[in-house]
C-alpha cells in the first residue's frame, strides 16, 4: 500500500521550522497574509470562549495576552480584538516595541489600539515587573503568544525569561489563571523539544494545522498540557512535501490488527519464534512468550538452554519449549544455529534477544540467525550487541532476505551506535540515522517512543536516499520505567509480525498498544506500583476495546 493511503487518518507532525516556509507558499499561491493571522487568532478566541462558556462564573472572564513582536504576537493581537468584542475583560501586554513588530502583526496592534487604547502596555527591558505580576493573578487565563515555532538553538534572552518565570510562577500557585500557548509554549524549540533555558507551562496549547515535534516530543511536551489543532485554511497539500512525522491514533491502530476469521485456528492466526533466555535472566523469555500470547499469536515455540528447560515448562504452560545446547554460562550455544534454522523454516516470525546474555557465543549464533533467517525478526535487549562493533550485520544486509525490527532503549542505541549518550531533543534524528544504518525499522523505546523506517513503498528493497518515515508514540506513562516492559514489548510486535503486519505498522501498533495497556491498569495499580507483567492484563484490556471497534457487529 502506498505511504499516502497508509497514513490518511493519522495525525502529522513537522518542524516547527517549516511554519514559515508553509506560510509562504500558501501567500505565493494567494492566500493572504493578513487573513491566515486573523484565522488563527480568531480560532483562538473561540476555542477560549468555548472553554468558558460552562464555567458557571458570575461575571465577564478576565484574560491576559503576552506578545511577542513576531506573527504570533500578531495572532495574539487578533485574539484580543474578537475576546473584547465578546465582552472579556482583556489586557494585552506586548514585550518589544511597536516599531519592531513584523508587518502583519503591527496592522492588527494598529487595529487594537484604535479599539481599545488603554487596553495595551509595553512590558519595557528593564522595568518593574511587579504590577504585571498582581494583574496576571487576577486573570482567569493568560495567552502565551511570545514566541511560537520561531525560536531555535539560542537561550531565551533575559528579559523574556523574566516574564516567562513570572508566568509560570503566578499560574502555578492554587487555583492560578490557565495557561494558553499559542502554537508551541514559548520558550520550546518547536524542531525538536528543546527547552531553550526556560519555557512557559501551558495548560493547553492550540496550533495551527498539524502538531510540531517540539509539541509531542520531551521535555518540551512537558510544558504543552493539552493540544487543539485548528485548521486556518492553508491546503493540507502544504504539509505532505516535507519530513513524514506521524502520531498514532486508537482508531488507526484498531484498523491495522489483523481481522481473524470464525473458522480460523491456531496455526493461521500467527506462530511466533522466541529466541531467549539465559541463567538469570528466564523472566525475560517468559515475558516476551506471555506478551506474544495475550496479543493473538496462536502458537509461540520458545528456544531456550537445555539446563533452563524445566524452569520454562513450570512458568509457562502455554508455550512449547525447544532447549538446544548451552555454553558453560547457560545462554544459548553457537552450535544450535542449524537446528534454530531449521525450526525457524515451519514460523512466521522470530523474537530473539530477550534475556540471551552477552556471551560472545551467543551473541554469534545472534548475528548468522538475523544473516541467513528468512522470516521477520525482531531483535531486542543483548541480542543488540550484534548489531556492534567490525562483524555487525552491514555486509549481510544486502543479501538479507528478512525484515528486521529492532527496539533498543536509549543506552542500546547509543553503545550499538558509538554514541556517548542520546539527549531526549536527539531522538528522533538519532533513531532515523538508526534505521538508515542497519536497513531495519528502528523502535527506540523510551518516554515518547519513536518508530522509524527507510523502506521504500510496495518493494519491500532498501534504496540509500529513499524517504525516513517516523512515528512518534503518545500512550504510556512513567510507570514503565520498570524492569521487562521491554520484553513485553518485544512479544507485542512479535505476536503482530507473526500475524502477517507488515513490519512498520507491527511496531507502531504493538508500542501504541503496549503503552496503553500501561495507562489503563496503572489506573487500578498506580504509576509507582506498576510492574512488567501487570502489563499482560492491560493487553486484555487494550483488546477488549479493539474488538468493540472490529466486531461491532457481532458484539
Amino acid at each position: 500500500m502506498p505511504l499516502a493511503e497508509r497514513v490518511q487518518k493519522l495525525n502529522r507532525i513537522l518542524m516547527g521550522k517549516r511554519v514559515a516556509e508553509i506560510d509562504s507558499k500558501a501567500i505565493a499561491s494567494g492566500i493572504d497574509s493578513k487573513k491566515l493571522m486573523k484565522d488563527a487568532g480568531i480560532g483562538i478566541a473561540m476555542e477560549i470562549i468555548s472553554d468558558y462558556s460552562d464555567r458557571g462564573l458570575k461575571r465577564v472572564p478576565r484574560g491576559a495576552i503576552i506578545c511577542g513582536g513576531g506573527n504570533n504576537g500578531g495572532d495574539g493581537f487578533v485574539a484580543a480584538l474578537h475576546l473584547l468584542e465578546f465582552g472579556y475583560d482583556i489586557n494585552i501586554y506586548h514585550i518589544v516595541p511597536p516599531d519592531r513588530f513584523s508587518p502583519d502583526s503591527s496592522y492588527y496592534y494598529n487595529k487594537l489600539s484604535r479599539t481599545a487604547p488603554d487596553r495595551s502596555r509595553y512590558l519595557m527591558l528593564g522595568a518593574s515587573l511587579k504590577d504585571f505580576a498582581i494583574r496576571l493573578g487576577k486573570c482567569d487565563f493568560i495567552i502565551d503568544a511570545i514566541f511560537g515555532t520561531g525560536l531555535h538553538g539560542d537561550p531565551v534572552r533575559e528579559h523574556a525569561m523574566d516574564i516567562i518565570e513570572i508566568i509560570n510562577s503566578v499560574s502555578r500557585q492554587n487555583k492560578g489563571p490557565e495557561v494558553y500557548a499559542v502554537d508551541i509554549p514559548s520558550g520550546i524549540d518547536s524542531d525538536n523539544g528543546m527547552v531553550l533555558g526556560n519555557a512557559v507551562y501551558a495548560d493547553k496549547t492550540i496550533t495551527f494545522g498539524c502538531k510540531k515535534v517540539g509539541n509531542i516530543n520531551y521535555p518540551g511536551a512537558d510544558f504543552n498540557g493539552r493540544t487543539k489543532i485548528l485548521d486556518i485554511g492553508i491546503p493540507a497539500g502544504y504539509y505532505g512535501e516535507y519530513e513524514q512525522i506521524f502520531e498514532p491514533s486508537f482508531e488507526w491502530v484498531s484498523e491495522k490488527i489483523p481481522e481473524k476469521q470464525s473458522w480460523t485456528y491456531k496455526h493461521q492466526v500467527g506462530k511466533l519464534l522466541v529466541v531467549a533466555g539465559s541463567l538469570g535472566f528466564t523472566g525475560a523469555a517468559s515475558m516476551a512468550c506471555m506478551g506474544a500470547l495475550r496479543s493473538g499469536a496462536g502458537l509461540v515455540t520458545l528456544v531456550c538452554p537445555e539446563e533452563l528447560n524445566e524452569i520454562f515448562e513450570e512458568k509457562l504452560t502455554e508455550v512449547i519449549t525447544f532447549p538446544v545446547k548451552q555454553t558453560d554460562m547457560a545462554a544459548l550455544h553457537f552450535d544450535s544455529l542449524d537446528e534454530i534454522l531449521e525450526l525457524a523454516e515451519g514460523m512466521d516470525a522470530v523474537v530473539m534477544g530477550p534475556g540471551v546474555s552477552r556471551d560472545t557465543d551467543t551473541i554469534h549464533l545472534i548475528r548468522e540467525l538475523i544473516k541467513k533467517i528468512k522470516i521477520p525478526v525482531l531483535l531486542d535487549a543483548d541480542g543488540l550487541q550484534a548489531l556492534r562493533g567490525p562483524h555487525n550485520i552491514e555486509d549481510g544486509q544486502k543479501t538479507r532476505s528478512a525484515d528486521l525490527v529492532m527496539t533498543p532503549h536509549a543506552g542500546e542505541l547509543s553503545s550499538i551506535l558509538g554514541l556517548e549518550k542520546i539527549a531526549l531533543e536527539e531522538r528522533l534524528e538519532i533513531n532515523e540515522q538508526a534505521s538508515r544504518k542497519f536497513k531495519a525499522v528502528s523502535v527506540l523505546k523510551g518516554a515518547r517512543t519513536v518508530i522509524s523506517d527507510c523502506l521504500s513503498d510496495n518493494s519491500k528493497k532498501y534504496r540509500e536516499n529513499s524517504p525516513v518515515i517516523s512515528y512518534i508514540n503518545t500512550t504510556g506513562n512513567w510507570g514503565m520505567a520498570s524492569a521487562g516492559t521491554g520484553d513485553i514489548l518485544s512479544g507485542i510486535i512479535g505476536s503482530l509480525l507473526c500475524q502477517g503486519m507488515i513490519p512498520i505498522e507491527a511496531a507502531v501498533c504493538g508500542t501504541y498498544i503496549h503503552g496503553l495497556a500501561a495507562d489503563i491498569i496503572c489506573k487500578k495499580t498506580s504509576r509507582t506500583a506498576l510492574i512488567a507483567t501487570d502489563l499482560l492484563e492491560g493487553i486484555k484490556e487494550v483488546f477488549l476495546k479493539i474488538e468493540k471497534i472490529k466486531y461491532a457487529k457481532e458484539i
